[in-house]
């Protein structure tokens, strides 16, 4: 079908088939189930055997086991926990159960088919409920004296079940099993203040007497015990501590002596991983939209002319003179091409195959990075079917879904995504988790996902009324980006290895000093460290003994180290280090905006909302456009004003990040065979790196011709955070070959390796696109920049993805050095060195510099 759309001009560079798989069954009998239970699953799903893994997973929560369950997107894991469960409710109907979602949507979704398997077991509904944060204070105590199975987030464990344990000591001395769905979500900074809440929870549990078995789902991940035993608190990894601080806590640990592990308990541990449940078949379709056009691979793109100005400090009379008569050419990102209809454009591509496929009314899930994308890619789908009779009455079937719309909206679109009445729906990975929004036949993926196991995740979301019909296949559309990753497979010779990747590893640090900090405080205040009754925090004495310094946690006879500081939970996010929001809000009196009353219409991360929301930002809603008219950051609000009429321009923000080195952890380096002195060595250097980001004004573009109109100046107070960064030193002897012989800036050829390599750390770690970032290079930089190519963690305490980046990096510099060589461009193109993210929209690059110093890495090896 997708071959014989009007503008389809041989964009499938690769069809990938994934044959149908047979179920793997197995009998009830050897469980032996309560006949009550074996009623209750033929009544509600009509079934008198199992999957095996579903099989395997029951068989070893009867035998007291934790468990790991990582299987594909719909193979039926939840009924691998519910089916023990109900077991264990009809033999005690005292005990209880914490089932764990990372969103409350999937809590809410959850609820509905266990309350329906309750039903069917002729048990009462107020047995299972949710509890976050949309539960009605007056219900709270009501759910809590009668629930059995609570439905929550590690939010409300954090904020409200484990400060206030008292009120749940019943809940909590009965607790048999803890459910950790969605267990690959817990990962980066989320996933290390996660596994300090569960840390908090299990001494509790103690403190009242349960030890709690604990069953782990998760979807197609490399390392699932080892995610499992990070997450969870098994036995406490060795001391982070620094060196220095060794002999200033040596007097403390001799006076507390050994940590009591009392409320450790080890259990068994059963891993997973063979699927048992069947799959029809799935075909996945690379597109390609730069194949669409006839300019040669590499030609200069359509021209920006957004002059990136850098940052105040450092622009030169020159500079200035410069900006008022030079008009630069530079790469356009996606965004601008969307904006004027470009046909090479994959936003635009991606509309333009939706609105078709929402037209043959194929239920359709369109995924985006972002919540800007969507919006984008939701505007152009509208365009589209506006400017087609026949298909305007298909524009209420058409909406978008992601993060920051209010509780009701989604719920609303949710619905009717179930119900069939929207055909085609733009989201983000809000919906990628196991959300049932009924049956669909196509999803499309707009750039390569962010990880090999977020495209399994999201294509399994269609397919499953085939697989309950028979029908023959579902169908995956990935729509490549002009970037580097996603040209590499996008290229026919390489399209093939897409799908011979293993799903990557997750990656979070249960030693992350901030984290932990912050966790020791508020369990101290649950219940006092080192008590022989609640057994200690586990955490290294590096943290707990700079807690005690500050005078933070304080102590009294017997030690029961206590919190010194009240109403700590309320400080503490889990989501990020800070994870504070800003209302974009449309004032309800029109003629001023300084009152908070009004539409909320959105809600935006802090750390991004300078980025999205500053003043005069063009703001996009549903496919409406408004403007940002003020920012007030005292009280997280950014006021916005409806725009009557579409505009012609958009905008982008200016910027500029300075990195510094705080400290150095450990250095190693990558030698060349024939390398006879140090001063000829790549250092790799581990460390803590200060970034201070400020935005200082905006740009307003014409989306017809993507020529500036004019720019906007503004003052926000700067952001600085500390992370982790890994960094390579190279040699002065590498410097002057390369000046000698590219006769450029060596900092244009250092400044193309770092995008390259960010571009593809998500190649090998499960992480985020705006996770790591790199040093961006600006063309009338004053300062000396230094000989290195960094990596650091934008997040804040560190996520431990730098430790992975380490382990993977003569992967990453290979596969570098491939994309590179293979690029046919001559100067350097979004498909290798140029990257969409540049904050100095890639001005300063070299491609022969960058590949000549790619070579010298290639050609190294780790010592």
């Amino acid at each position: 079908m997708l071959q014989h759309f009007d503008f389809y001009k041989n964009q499938i560079v690769h069809v990938e088939r994934r044959n149908s798989r047979q179920a793997q069954y197995r009998g009830l009998r050897p469980l032996q189930l309560s006949k009550r239970v074996c009623d209750a699953l033929e009544k509600c799903y009509n079934i008198h055997q199992l999957y095996s893994h579903q099989f395997e997973a029951i068989d070893a929560i009867h035998r007291g086991e934790n468990v790991v369950l990582s299987t594909a997107t719909a193979s039926g894991k939840s009924l691998a926990y519910n089916v023990p469960m109900l077991n264990m409710l009809v033999e005690d109907p005292d005990i209880t159960f914490v089932y764990l979602f990372p969103t409350k949507a999937l809590a809410q979704d959850q609820l509905k088919s266990l309350r329906r398997l309750l039903e069917a077991a002729n048990m009462p509904l107020h047995l299972a409920a949710t509890f976050d944060g949309d539960t009605p204070m007056k219900s709270r105590s009501m759910i809590i004296r009668e629930t059995r199975i609570f439905l929550t987030n590690p939010d409300m464990l954090h904020l409200t079940l484990l400060p206030q344990h008292r009120q749940w000591k019943q809940m909590l001395a009965k607790l048999r099993l803890l459910v950790v769905d969605e267990a690959h979500m817990y990962r980066g900074v989320f996933g290390s203040h996660v596994s300090c809440v569960f840390r908090r929870l299990f001494r509790l549990c103690a403190l009242y007497g349960s030890n709690p078995q604990v069953v782990c789902c998760s979807a197609t991940i490399q390392n699932p015990e080892t995610h499992f035993r990070q997450l969870l608190p098994l036995l406490p990894p060795p001391s982070a501590r620094a060196p220095s601080e060794m002999d200033t806590l040596e007097s403390l640990q001799e006076e507390l002596g050994p940590p009591n592990l009392h409320f450790f308990h080890q259990r068994p541990l059963k891993v997973i991983t063979k699927d048992g449940a069947p799959s029809v078949e799935k075909l996945f379709c690379v597109w390609n939209p730069k194949v669409s056009t006839n300019d040669p691979h590499g030609k200069e793109p359509l021209a920006s002319a957004v002059s990136k100005a850098s940052s105040p400090a450092v622009i030169t009379k020159k500079r200035k003179r410069m900006e008022k008569t030079k008009v630069t050419n530079q790469p356009d990102g996606e965004e601008q091409k969307a904006m004027t209809n470009s046909s090479t454009s994959a936003i635009y591509q991606s509309a333009r195959i939706l609105s078709r496929l929402v037209e043959a009314k194929i239920a359709t899930l369109l995924f985006c990075r972002g919540r800007k994308l969507t919006e984008l890619v939701l505007m152009n789908v509208h365009s589209i079917l506006k400017s087609d009779s026949k298909m305007q009455s298909l524009l209420r079937r058409v909406s978008s879904y992601r993060g920051g719309y209010t509780l009701e909206s989604r719920r609303q679109i949710e619905q009717r995504l179930f119900s069939g009445d929207l055909l085609g729906v733009v989201a983000t990975n809000a919906l990628e988790l196991g959300i049932d929004i009924g049956e669909l036949d196509c999803t499309i993926h707009l750039g390569l996902p962010t990880s090999i196991a977020s495209l399994w995740q999201q294509a399994g979301r269609a397919g499953r009324r085939q697989q309950r019909s028979k029908e023959k296949q579902s169908v995956a559309i990935i729509v490549c980006f002009d970037a580097p990753l996603d040209q590499h497979f996008a290229q026919k010779h390489h399209a093939m290895e897409l799908f011979q990747l293993e799903p990557e590893a997750v990656s979070l640090n249960p030693m992350n000093h901030r984290v932990l900090g912050q966790h020791l405080l508020c369990a101290a205040r649950e219940s006092a460290l080192y008590s022989s009754l609640s057994g200690t925090a586990h955490i290294d004495s590096f943290v707990f003994g700079k807690l005690f310094g500050n005078k933070k946690a304080g102590g009294h006879s017997n030690y029961r180290i206590h919190s010194c500081m009240p109403k700590k939970f309320r400080a503490v996010s889990l989501r990020s280090i800070c994870d504070e929001t800003y209302a974009v809000v449309i004032p309800s009196n029109s003629v001023s905006n300084d009152g908070a009353e009004g539409e909320i219409l959105d809600e935006i991360p802090s750390h991004k909302a300078f980025f999205q929301v500053y003043p005069t930002a063009v703001y996009l809603h549903q496919a409406q456009e408004y403007l940002i008219t003020r920012l007030d950051n005292a009280r997280r609000i950014a006021f916005a004003k409806k725009c009557q009429q579409p505009l012609t321009y958009f905008t982008t923000c200016r910027d500029y990040t300075d990195l510094e080195v705080v400290r150095i952890h450990t250095t190693t380096h990558l030698q060349h065979d024939h390398e006879k002195t140090n001063s000829d060595h790549v250092l790799i250097c581990v460390g803590t790196v200060s970034i201070l980001t400020r935005v200082f004004g905006s740009t307003m573009i014409e989306k017809r011709t993507l020529r500036p109109l004019g720019t906007n100046e503004f003052s926000l107070p700067p952001m600085q955070t500390f992370g982790e960064a890994v960094w390579l030193e190279f040699p002065v002897v590498l410097r002057k070959h390369v000046e000698a012989r590219c006769l450029v800036s060596w900092t244009a050829a250092l400044h193309g390796v770092g995008h390259l390599f960010v571009a593809l750390v998500r190649l090998f770690i499960l992480c985020d696109a705006e996770d790591v970032g790199t040093e961006h290079v600006n063309e009338f930089e004053q300062r000396t920049k230094p000989n290195r190519v960094t990596i650091f963690e934008r997040r804040e305490g560190g996520s431990g993805l730098v430790v992975e980046i380490v382990k993977i990096l003569p992967k990453l510099i290979e596969k570098a050095w491939i994309i590179a060589s293979e690029c046919l461009c001559s100067n350097g193109c979004p498909a290798c060195i140029q990257s969409t993210g540049c904050s100095e929209y890639n001005h300063v690059l070299d491609k022969q510099g960058s590949l000549m110093i790619l070579n010298y890495l290639y050609a190294a090896r780790l010592n």
